[in-house]
Formats: C-alpha cells, sequence, structure tokens
C-alpha cells in the first residue's frame, strides 16, 4: 500500500515539474518579446520647391489672394454637402475674373527655396475645368516685378470646350522674365458664369520635354515591351516558395534562457522524484 501510494506521489511530482517547465519558458517568451510602448512624433510635411499643391497647407497659408469675380474655395473634408478637390474657383463675374497666387508666400512658410525663373521657365498648370473658358492668361511677377503689368503676361490658347477631366497649361517663359518667382495672376478669359476651375497643382521645369512628360504628352515612354518569363526564373521562385513554407512551418527554436529555465525546473524536479523514490525503499525497509 505505501509502494503504491509513493509511487502515486511521484508521478504527481513529475508532472507538476513538467507544468513548471511549461510556465517558465511561457514567462520567458513572454519577458523576452514584450517591448515598451513608444509613440513617435508625425513627420513634420516636407514640400517641393518645384511644386505647389493646392490641399489644406496651401489653403493655412494663404497661397490664394485678392481674388476679382471668383468665389475660391478649398477641398474640405468636413463638408457634409459637396466634396471637391484643390482649390475651386467659382466664376461669379464674367467681366474680368481672377486670382493671385502667391508663391512667395508659399516659399516662406513652407521653409522651400526660391526659384530663378530662367532656370526653371516652365511654368504648368495642372487644372480641370466644368463649364466654359475661351483662354487662360497668365501674369508672372518676378526679379523687381511686384504686380501685374501687360510687360509679363502670357496666354495659352484653351480649347473652349472642356472635357470635364483633368488637363494641363503650359506656359513657356523663355528668355521673358530674369529673377526669382514672386507671384502669379491667373485669369480665365471668356467665362460663362458659374463656370468651375479646379486648381491641383502649379510645377516649375527646367526643359520643355520634362513639362510634357508631366503633363503626360511624351508618347514614347509607353512603347516598352515586357520581357517573357523565364522558366528557370519560375522554377527557382518555386522553390524559393517552398522553402519560405518550409521555413514558416517550422516550430521555433527555443532560445538558451528558455532551455536554461527548463533544466533547472526538471533538475528540481528529478532530485524531488529522487528523494520520493528513496523515500519509498526506505518505508519498504521499515516494513
Amino acid at each position: 500500500m505505501k509502494k503504491l501510494l509513493a509511487l502515486v506521489l511521484s508521478l504527481l511530482m513529475v508532472a507538476s515539474c513538467f507544468a513548471l517547465c511549461v510556465f517558465a519558458a511561457e514567462e520567458t517568451t513572454a519577458e523576452g518579446t514584450t517591448e515598451e510602448g513608444t509613440t513617435e512624433a508625425p513627420a513634420a510635411p516636407t514640400y517641393d520647391p518645384t511644386k505647389l499643391v493646392f490641399d489644406a497647407s496651401a489653403q493655412s497659408m494663404k497661397i490664394l489672394s485678392a481674388p476679382n469675380g471668383i468665389h475660391k474655395a478649398f477641398y474640405s473634408s468636413s463638408s457634409s454637402t459637396e466634396q471637391w478637390e484643390g482649390a475651386r474657383l467659382r466664376i461669379t463675374d464674367v467681366g474680368d475674373p481672377y486670382v493671385t497666387i502667391q508663391w512667395n508666400a508659399y516659399n516662406k512658410k513652407a521653409g522651400t527655396e526660391k526659384l530663378d525663373s530662367q532656370e526653371y521657365p516652365f511654368v504648368v498648370f495642372k487644372l480641370k475645368i466644368e463649364g466654359y473658358v475661351e483662354d487662360f492668361e497668365l501674369f508672372y511677377c518676378t526679379g523687381s516685378v511686384s504686380g501685374a503689368t501687360p510687360d509679363y503676361a502670357t496666354t495659352t490658347d484653351y480649347p473652349a470646350d472642356s472635357t470635364g477631366e483633368i488637363e494641363y497649361i503650359i506656359y513657356d517663359l523663355t528668355d521673358d522674365c530674369e529673377g526669382v518667382y514672386n507671384m502669379f495672376r491667373f485669369d480665365p478669359m471668356g467665362c460663362d458664369e458659374d463656370t468651375m476651375v479646379y486648381l491641383y497643382e502649379i510645377c516649375m521645369f527646367k526643359t520643355e520635354d520634362e513639362a510634357l512628360a508631366y503633363a503626360g504628352y511624351n508618347e514614347d515612354e509607353d512603347d516598352t515591351t515586357e520581357a517573357p518569363a523565364d522558366d528557370t526564373t519560375e522554377a527557382l521562385d518555386e522553390t524559393t516558395v517552398a522553402e519560405d513554407e518550409d521555413v514558416q512551418t517550422a516550430p521555433p527554436a527555443n532560445t538558451e534562457e528558455e532551455k536554461k529555465s527548463c533544466q533547472s525546473v526538471i533538475g528540481v524536479g528529478v532530485a524531488l522524484v529522487a528523494m520520493i523514490s528513496l523515500g519509498a525503499v526506505c518505508i519498504k525497509k521499515r516494513d
């Protein structure tokens, strides 16, 4: 009877040691993988000195000013009745509508360098028209020029039948200006009332090819033929995937700390079992 009791106690002790070993391994793993929560500050926005995007930042910088015959507004994500993109210019007076674009304010508030108009003579407007616009006139103020003047103005013919989709207006100011860009006056001409002009971006380029590429007018870049897939490459990819799957399905190896913890607990358990076994022998001898 005593021998049976000693055997039962031994089995219970072994089971307890095994449970302690598992608990110690889990605790070590948890401690090893727990990381203190860190809160990273959001990165400050970066601005391109050659590109002005009409977004919330442009609105806060007050890039658009002094509208005449135009109601200006920016995209607002909090609007509950209407959503639009970029800066929306609604023509309210067809007499002489225009709006001023404060490029120097963008340089100052965004912390961007000023651009030399002779180095970047191509100015591209990314926009969309809903309604009718006969033409777009651009007054550019560079160097010592501080206000709109006919000597620093250019007109680009615009197709009267607007598509209602995003388009690009390219102004070539080569040899027409000097000094850094200060501001622009943008004049939609020959408009119908309530025509909408959506301004998305203004970009400056050094060459005509760069401006055309930005506007998507370079067709040569589309003439590319994709090479057929190599069977050897596909076979290699399949082998790699198979190896990856094997690696992913393999159980993670125990760390050295887990092994030591387990060995310590098992060592104690073995010692206790040995003691119980000796006790069982003693009991047997005393019989």
